[in-house]
Order: structure tokens, then sequence, then C-alpha cells
């Protein structure tokens, strides 16, 4: 997603682009997920717990001399327990993907959406008219965070101090602008002129 934030007017990339609940007059401005380094730290650990099950081997093999068996219900076990692993992990790993994948934050012209996936069976759909937001602000904490531009975007609302999140995306200060520029161009749209 380089180059995917530019001032209102909406992101060329994101003209076209459609989300569940879209209203038929309704604009996309941008779509973001979160950051690439979100789903880079699960396949450094895919690859790491990859070594897991090897280094057991050579620990029991070289270190206490153990003799692995090549036949028999023991080595049947032994199988099982590896596969039943390497399964766990792979599983763990598409959970994680999958929740990378299907948690978006749009902007529309009249509305903030949030969607956010929980577990494989459970997505939680939030909304805010873009006439209820009160402040925008972008957060980054940290090295990581710092170093390779990411963090976190809240959107307030007046009414009851409720805040949107928008986690880890890439690039918060510019989302944060372009959203206080949707509000605005929003509220100028509301105000008859005189």
């Amino acid at each position: 997603m380089a180059a995917v934030f530019s001032p209102i007017p909406e992101i060329k990339e994101h003209a076209k682009a459609e989300f569940p609940g879209q209203f038929p007059d309704e604009k996309v401005i941008f779509l973001v997920r979160r950051h690439w380094s979100v789903i880079f730290k699960f396949v450094c650990r895919l690859i790491i717990a990859h070594f897991v099950p090897i280094a057991v081997f050579l620990i029991l093999y070289y270190l206490l001399e153990w003799e692995i068996p090549t036949e028999g219900p023991m080595y049947v076990a032994m199988v099982m327990v590896v596969s039943t692993y390497y399964l766990g992990i792979w599983l763990l790993y598409i959970h994680e993907y999958v929740d990378y994948h299907l948690d978006i934050w749009v902007l529309t012209n009249k509305r903030v959406v949030s969607i956010e996936q929980e577990g494989l069976f459970k997505r939680t759909t939030a909304e805010l008219t873009l006439n209820k937001i009160q402040d925008v602000s972008s957060e980054i904490r940290g090295k990581v965070q710092t170093f390779l531009n990411f963090g976190n975007v809240y959107v307030k609302t007046a009414s009851d101090n409720q805040r949107f999140v928008f986690e880890e995306v890439a690039k918060p200060q510019e989302v944060a602008r372009i959203v206080a520029n949707a509000v605005e161009k929003n509220a100028e749209t509301k105000i008859p002129p005189k």
C-alpha cells in the first residue's frame, strides 16, 4: 500500500473499492488494514516454530544419545505428536492471517466504518457518521513503530467520549489528517451558503 494516502479527493486505487454494508451513494476515500509488520511477526514465529521439533530431535539424539525408533508403536506415537504439532502451528498462523486480512477500517464521504474479525466466526462492525466526529489524533509508540512509520489513529466523538481505534495502521499521521479533512469537508457541505 505504498502511496495509498493522499489528501481528499478520494484515492484513485480505492475509488471502486467495496465493503460489506456499503450504501449505494457512498464513495470510499480509503480502506486501510494493519501494517505488514503485524503479520510479519507471526511469519517469523511460524518459521522458528518449525525448528523446535528438529532441535528436540538433535538434543535427544546427540546429547542424550537416545535411540530414535524407526518402527513400532513408539515410532507411530512420535509421528502423531510431530504431525499434530505442525498442524497446530499452521492452524494458529492461518487464524492470525485471517484476523489480519479481515480487519479493515474504511473512510467514506459519509462515515467511518470499522470491521474487525475476532476469531474465525465472529466479526464486529461499527460505524460512525462524519458529523459526530469531534477529534482525530494519531499515536506512534516505540522504536519499531517510529522506524516503520505505523501506529494507532483515534477518532473521538463529542457526545459519549467513544473512540474508534484504527490499530497499527501505516502512516497514522496521514490517516488522521485525511479523516480530519473528510470531517471538515462534510461539515462544509452541511452548512447552507449565506
